[in-house]
C-alpha cells in the first residue's frame, strides 16, 4: 500500500461513524465488494492512468447507485477543480471547471478540509458559490472524497445524485477504497513523470559535460602537440608524444562510449579499435611518412571498459612504436586485427612489415616492459616475433574470463 493510498484512506475512513442502529445489506455488501474487485483485476499491470480514472467513476457510481461521478484534480495556478474523468456526464465536461477549491463548493471543501464532505441538498448553497455542472446535471445530492498524495490534496472523487439520496458508513467506505485505489495510481504516475523529467533533464546535462570533455581532449591534444614543436631534445619529444597518445586513447575511447548506455560496464573491443584506427593518419602522419594501414576487426567481442581501454592504449603504442622505429623514413605497411581465439578469448595483433630488432635491446628500444606493466591488471599477454628484416609482429592474447 502506497503512501498516498493510506493517506487517503486514513483521510476518510477517520471522519466515517457507524449508527449501532444502522442494518446493512449482505447483498449490498457483496454487490459492492464484486464491484471493487473487478476493478482491481481490470487496472492491475501498465494500465494507463485515465483508464483508472474512468474505471473507478464508473464503480463508484454503480456502487452508490449513482446518477454519476467525478474524478476532479486541483490546478493549483488558479485554485480551481477541473474533470479529469466523468460517468453519467457529456465528454464535453472533461476539461470544464468544476469550482473553485474552497468554502461553499463541495468538492472545494472536501480538499481543504482533507474529509468526505456529504451534502444532502446542494440547491440549498448560495448559487454563486456552487459550480454550473452540478445545476446544469440537477445534481440535488453530492458526496465528496479527498484524493491524497505526497505533495497534499490532489483532486477530489465526487457521486452525484439527482434526488436526494441518504448516504451511510456502507457507501462512504465503498468509496474510500475506490479513493484510496485512485491515489495510489495518481501518485505512480506522478512519480514516472518526475523520473522522467529528471531523466531528461539529465541528458541535457550529460550533453553538455560532453562537448566540453571533448573540447577538453581536443585542447590536451593540441597543447602536448605544440610542446612537442618547442622541445628542444628528442627524450623531451617522446615523453610529449607519449602523453599525446595516452590522451588520444582516451579521448577515443570516451567517442566509443557515447553510443553506449549511460549504465554500460562493457563495450565491443572490435568497434573500439575501429574508431581509434579511424584517427591514426591524422595522429601519425602515416601518408606522409609512406606508411599504410590495414585494419582487420571481428566486431562483437565484448570486453570490459578497463580491458578496453588498457588493449586501446597499447595498439596505441605499438602502431606508434612501428610508425616511429621500423621503416627507417622508407614506406612501409602497418596491419591491426583482432579475432576470438580458439579457447574463446581473443587475439590483437600489430603487425609491420619494417626491419625487425634481435638482440636484448629489443625490449629497452620498444618500450615492452611498459607495455607488459599495463597488462597485469587484466590478465593479459604479449608475444613479440621479429627478428632483422622480418618485421615484428605483437601478439596480445586476452583469455576467456575477460571476454564474452
Amino acid at each position: 500500500m502506497s503512501s498516498a493510498q493510506i493517506a487517503t484512506l486514513a483521510a476518510s475512513l477517520r471522519h466515517i461513524v457507524a449508527d449501532p442502529s444502522d442494518t446493512v445489506r449482505t447483498a449490498d455488501v457483496l454487490r459492492q465488494g464484486q464491484l471493487f474487485a473487478d476493478m482491481i483485476e481490470r487496472t492491475q499491470g501498465d494500465v494507463a492512468l485515465q483508464q483508472v480514472l474512468d474505471d473507478a467513476t464508473q464503480t463508484a457510481a454503480q456502487g452508490c447507485f449513482a446518477a454519476m461521478a467525478k474524478v476532479l484534480e486541483l490546478d493549483r495556478s488558479n485554485n480551481t477543480l477541473v474533470i479529469k474523468s466523468q460517468y453519467g456526464l457529456s465528454h464535453a465536461a472533461l476539461g470544464q471547471p468544476a469550482g473553485k477549491a474552497e468554502p461553499g463548493n463541495p468538492p472545494g471543501e472536501a480538499l481543504k478540509s482533507v474529509a468526505p464532505v456529504v451534502d444532502p441538498d446542494v440547491r440549498r448553497r448560495p448559487p454563486d458559490s456552487l459550480p454550473k455542472v452540478l445545476a446544469e446535471n440537477g445534481v440535488v445530492t453530492s458526496v465528496n472524497l479527498p484524493l491524497v498524495n505526497y505533495e497534499g490534496a490532489y483532486g477530489v472523487l465526487e457521486v452525484d445524485f439527482r434526488e436526494p439520496t441518504e448516504i451511510g458508513p456502507l457507501q462512504l467506505t465503498f468509496l474510500a477504497s475506490i479513493a484510496g485505489v485512485l491515489a495510489e495510481n495518481i501518485e505512480k504516475t506522478h512519480a514516472r513523470a518526475a523520473l522522467a523529467a529528471e531523466r531528461d533533464a539529465k541528458a541535457v546535462l550529460l550533453r553538455e559535460q560532453q562537448h566540453r570533455i571533448r573540447n577538453n581532449f581536443q585542447l590536451i591534444i593540441a597543447m602536448v602537440q605544440r610542446n612537442v614543436l618547442r622541445a628542444r631534445d628528442d627524450d623531451t619529444r617522446r615523453s610529449f608524444r607519449d602523453i599525446e597518445r595516452r590522451v588520444f586513447a582516451m579521448a577515443s575511447l570516451y567517442d566509443h562510449l557515447l553510443g553506449l548506455n549511460e549504465q554500460e560496464e562493457h563495450a565491443d573491443l572490435g568497434r573500439y579499435l575501429s574508431t581509434m584506427a579511424a584517427n591514426f593518419d591524422d595522429l601519425y602522419d602515416l601518408v606522409g611518412n609512406g606508411i599504410s594501414l590495414t585494419i582487420k576487426l571481428q566486431f562483437g567481442i565484448i570486453v570490459g571498459l578497463d580491458t578496453c581501454t588498457t588493449v586501446g592504449t597499447i595498439v596505441n603504442e605499438l602502431v606508434a612504436n612501428s610508425v616511429e622505429h621500423a621503416f627507417d623514413g622508407t614506406a612501409g605497411h602497418i596491419t591491426v586485427s583482432l579475432s576470438r581465439s580458439d579457447d574463446k578469448g581473443c587475439l590483437v595483433c600489430v603487425t609491420d612489415d619494417g626491419r625487425g630488432l634481435s638482440g636484448p635491446a629489443v625490449d629497452e628500444n620498444t618500450g615492452l616492459r611498459t607495455v607488459r606493466n599495463m597488462l597485469t591488471g587484466i590478465g593479459g599477454r604479449l608475444d613479440l616475433e621479429t627478428g632483422p628484416g622480418k618485421g615484428m609482429r605483437w601478439s596480445l592474447r586476452l583469455g576467456a574470463s575477460e571476454v564474452r
